[in-house]
Formats: structure tokens, C-alpha cells, sequence
């Protein structure tokens, strides 16, 4: 009863994970090509540096702490 349970285990598992992985692809597929920002290059590269240094900070406690 055990192996049957087991084999059942990972045939839904291998259905989920090749279901998941098919929606992953067809998402991926549908967003190619929809950059359209107005904001320039180094602009958003500079704001993403900013995000990221804000959020080091906020999780190590040396903003926002009180």
C-alpha cells in the first residue's frame, strides 16, 4: 500500500511541476518585448541601485531602526 501511495505522491507531483513549468513558459513568451516605459536607461538603472541599497539598509537594521 505504501509503494502505491508513494507512485501516486509522484505522479501528481511530476503532473504539478510540468504544469507549473508549462504556465512559467507561456507567461515568459507573453512578455517579451513589453519594455514600454518612458523612463531612460540609466535612469531605471540608478533607481534599482537605489531599491536595492534601501532595502539592505531596511534588513540590516541601519534604517529605520529605532
Amino acid at each position: 500500500m505504501r509503494l502505491i501511495l508513494v507512485a501516486a505522491f509522484v505522479a501528481v507531483m511530476a503532473i504539478t511541476l510540468i504544469w507549473a513549468m508549462g504556465t512559467i513558459q507561456a507567461v515568459a513568451q507573453s512578455a517579451v518585448g513589453k519594455d514600454n516605459t518612458t523612463m531612460p536607461v540609466k535612469f531605471r538603472r540608478i533607481t534599482y541601485i537605489l531599491l536595492v541599497l534601501l532595502m539592505l539598509g531596511v534588513a540590516s537594521g541601519l534604517l529605520g531602526a529605532a
